[in-house]
């Protein structure tokens, strides 16, 4: 019997746990994508600055560029898996995989120059630039998600469209 309340405890915490996560709105994920995506820029950015001041370890370095972009890919794959119900989320998704995509170029860039292909210092204006727009995109897609967050809360409000995606 207690095997019984326990396998129907578990289910339930999992049922639970998937309706919880079926929750979130394409923008809250999107949002979530961008905020990994920026902070593994930045990583990079900061990991080739240390570098060029030979502040660092090359073997760490090239580490730390490879957990960049495994965290690019991640965020990518998060936001491409995305599904939207809206105009306005799908231009935003699709910013994002932009943004994402020239933030995994950068960091591929900075890598390859770490192995001698290409010049590392000319790396740090692309993660810089990747960095900014990504930064833009999440404040776009933090805005999305607490209007549509506001609307969900809101008793019959209809569901949000999101917020306007900016291109530059």
């Amino acid at each position: 019997m207690a095997r019984v309340a326990t396998s129907v405890a578990v289910v339930a915490v999992v049922a639970l746990a998937a309706a919880l996560t079926g929750c979130a709105s394409a923008a809250s994920t999107l949002n979530d994508a961008t905020g990994q995506g920026l902070a593994a820029v930045q990583t990079a950015a900061l990991v080739v600055e240390q570098e060029l001041d030979d502040r660092t370890f090359p073997t760490t370095a090239t580490a730390t560029l490879g957990d960049a972009r495994r965290e690019l890919v991640a965020a990518s794959t998060a936001a491409s898996e995305t599904d939207v119900t809206a105009s306005s989320d799908a231009e935003l998704r699709e910013a994002v995989l932009e943004a994402l995509d020239e933030g995994l170029r950068a960091v591929n860039d900075a890598r390859d120059a770490m192995a001698g292909l290409g010049s590392l210092e000319a790396t740090l204006p692309s993660l810089e630039q990747a960095a900014e727009q990504l930064e833009d995109l999440e404040a776009q897609a933090s805005t999305a998600a607490q209007t549509a967050a506001a609307s969900t809360a809101g008793a019959g409000a209809e569901p949000s469209a999101g917020a306007e995606v900016g291109r530059a």
